[in-house]
């Protein structure tokens, strides 16, 4: 039995027995505070990236220097039209005329698109998924870690991921909250034993991003140790490729190559490396660009965006991913662990030419365990709590409005 009183709540749990034994009104007050969380979190970087819409220097392929739509667009891009920047293009050309004859646009994923596809295809459907599919993140992270560790790290958890600094691309059209809800969802349900649920949701992560794949490992270690090292329950750990063998027989059938989503991506450089060459190469670049990623003239500057200074934020985060996964080590339960390891190393290994890290601070969403790690960095403690917010929330304002003005930023 634990008491929470500083939340207002009163949540009764049994630590050892999955969360969907609590009763009704004992859940509702968790899924109203999860609501409001959720609100004011997305309200933020929503009034944020439209004051910055508004205000600052727009990079010249968003909107022409010095001008802004006529006052009947501008309502629709303050609200909506800012949150289809970069990859948001690819995932709304795809939803409105499918891959074609186009191998780059095999490198996204067809579950997101498709869904957009199913709900007209605009920008507006992009951005009601990728915020449903928060709110269920939310939802499952905060039982995923509650069953672990309890409430309180779990609100610190939620807390975190709300507000870290690149969580404003769940307002966005693009994949990462829509992966999240899955991934999480399908760990949750694995380790409460449901694993008719948890297989389909890892199928379903990986035909939304190839981080679905490292679904596997905590899965099979999962189902050995829960169901007593018998051989038969590991074949749902096999959902996760099956997603995506189901998208390379598309790929097969339709461009005569099932490994053309790969090969795209040598279209932005990307390619294998030793982590160690990727580390060194990119503490190089940062160092190099370190003067211009805290000039505000340069950083949204008019004109084509620069990509230089996201070299120096990359490595930042880099950094930080690196001290977190050593803190996670003993903490974390090794199949939440070992998944932070992989979708960590990762990136670290298929740096893109010129941008070791490229699109880093973004992709720590895939390795969401980092937000249950960072719960239990915090542990309650209200001097920690405030020290994360006063160092994410500046990097966030200015993350958002680098997106919003259509400036690189991961």
């Amino acid at each position: 039995m634990a008491k929470n009183p500083t939340s207002g709540l009163a949540v009764i749990v049994n630590l050892k027995s999955p969360i969907t034994h609590l009763t009704p009104h004992l859940r509702q007050p968790v899924i109203r505070q999860l609501l409001w969380l959720f609100l004011i979190s997305r309200a933020f970087f929503m009034e944020l990236g439209g004051l910055a819409y508004i205000y600052l220097p727009h990079a010249w392929i968003e909107s022409p220097p010095g001008t802004l739509p006529p006052t009947g667009q501008l309502i629709y891009h303050v609200t909506l039209g800012l949150w289809a920047h970069w990859d948001g293009l690819w995932y709304l050309s795809i939803a409105k005329f499918g891959y074609l004859n186009r191998p780059t646009a095999t490198a996204f994923f067809p579950l997101y698109p498709f869904l957009i596809h199913l709900l007209g295809g605009g920008v507006t459907a992009g951005v009601v998924i990728s915020l449903i599919s928060f709110a269920f993140t939310l939802w499952f992270l905060f039982h995923l870690t509650q069953y672990e560790f309890g409430p309180r790290i779990a609100w610190d958890a939620v807390l975190v991921l709300a507000f870290f600094p690149t969580a404003f691309y769940t307002n966005a059209v693009y994949s990462e909250s829509l992966f999240m809800a899955l991934a999480v969802g399908s760990l949750y349900f694995a380790r409460t034993r449901r694993y008719f649920l948890a297989g389909p949701l890892a199928a379903a992560a990986t035909l939304v991003s190839m981080y679905g794949l490292l679904l596997s490992a905590p899965l099979l270690f999962l189902l050995w140790k829960q169901e007593q090292h018998r051989l038969k329950p590991l074949f749902h750990a096999l959902w996760a490729p099956l997603g995506l063998i189901g998208y390379m027989s598309f790929l097969l059938i339709r461009f005569g190559d099932p490994f053309v989503f790969e090969h795209a991506q040598s279209n932005w450089g990307r390619h294998f490396e030793w982590v160690g060459g990727t580390l060194w190469t990119a503490t190089l670049k940062a160092w190099q660009v370190v003067a211009q990623a805290f000039n505000m003239h340069v950083l949204f500057a008019t004109g084509t965006p620069s990509l230089d200074p996201s070299n120096f934020y990359n490595w930042l985060f880099a950094v930080f991913l690196i001290a977190v996964l050593v803190f996670s080590i003993k903490r974390l339960p090794f199949y939440l662990w070992f998944y932070e390891l992989l979708a960590i190393a990762l990136p670290f290994s298929y740096p893109a030419n010129g941008y070791p890290l490229m699109s880093l601070p973004r992709l720590v969403m895939e390795a969401f365990p980092v937000f249950i790690a960072l719960g239990l960095w915090i542990g309650g403690n209200s001097l920690r709590r405030f020290g994360y917010f006063v160092v994410a929330l500046p990097i966030g304002m200015l993350f958002v409005a680098l997106f919003a003005t259509a400036h690189w930023v991961a």
